[in-house]
């Protein structure tokens, strides 16, 4: 019964905000302020609805005046109201071409100018790279999981190089960033209070090393403030 109301509430909570939102782009033709709405009114309901308390560490490594690249660990669908909620800045997500198909989602996010990019096509995710890279020297900060998916055993993935190409093209600092459930794993059943800690490390400069050690600097960070160990290979 848990279950049933809090995906109802998200949805719905959801499909409200991002038909607001739409509104609100389609009146002032500046999709920053729907990007703010997302972080200012859409977050805070959905955490709220799963019981969700934030705590947040390292706001003072944020320049709300520089662009970056984001790197953090990815545990749970709570990761971006999370991020939205916790980070001081209006984020812009990398994400699979396939969500353009998702009602409201997509439109939302075609609509705010999140990126998009073709994994099953190589020079097309280059091309789409290239393209996120002109995007960020105008400003944009843009948040991504280099694991490529979420962590299912609880370790923290090798890193794929992407997010650090797109930091060096940009010629901006990368950002590790980490997310910890002190108290276990979000359960969308359980009737319980979830306390979940955001840790923001120094930022990196993206070409003052070669791209190994960067994705091997940036791996170790955000592997300590997330409280994770790289994950164990057969």
């Amino acid at each position: 019964m848990i279950a049933i109301f809090r995906v109802l509430a998200v949805v719905i909570w959801s499909i409200l905000m991002i038909s607001s939102s739409l509104v609100v782009l389609l009146l002032t033709w500046n999709p920053k302020h729907s990007v703010t709405m997302a972080r200012t009114m859409w977050a805070p309901g959905i955490l709220w609805t799963c019981g969700v308390r934030l705590k947040v560490k390292g706001l003072e490594h944020v320049d709300p005046s520089k662009s970056y690249v984001l790197v953090c660990n990815h545990q749970s669908y709570l990761d971006i109201p999370v991020l939205f909620r916790g980070l001081i800045i209006n984020l812009y997500f990398v994400a699979k071409k396939e969500l353009k198909k998702i009602p409201f989602l997509g439109w939302y996010m075609m609509a705010t100018g999140m990126i998009f990019i073709d994994r099953s096509n190589r020079n097309k995710s280059i091309a789409s790279l290239k393209r996120a890279a002109k995007l960020i020297k105008k400003g944009k900060s843009v948040i991504m999981f280099p694991e490529g998916t979420r962590s299912k055993d609880g370790h923290l993935a090798d890193f794929k190089k992407g997010p650090f190409m797109l930091a060096s093209q940009a010629e901006v600092d990368v950002l590790p960033v980490g997310i910890s459930e002190p108290d276990g794993h979000f359960q969308v059943n359980a009737f319980r209070r979830l306390p979940i800690e955001i840790n923001i490390g120094a930022s990196i400069s993206s070409n003052e090393m070669p791209a190994s050690e960067l994705i091997k600097k940036a791996h170790d960070e955000v592997a300590i403030l997330s409280g994770r160990t790289q994950s164990i290979k057969p």
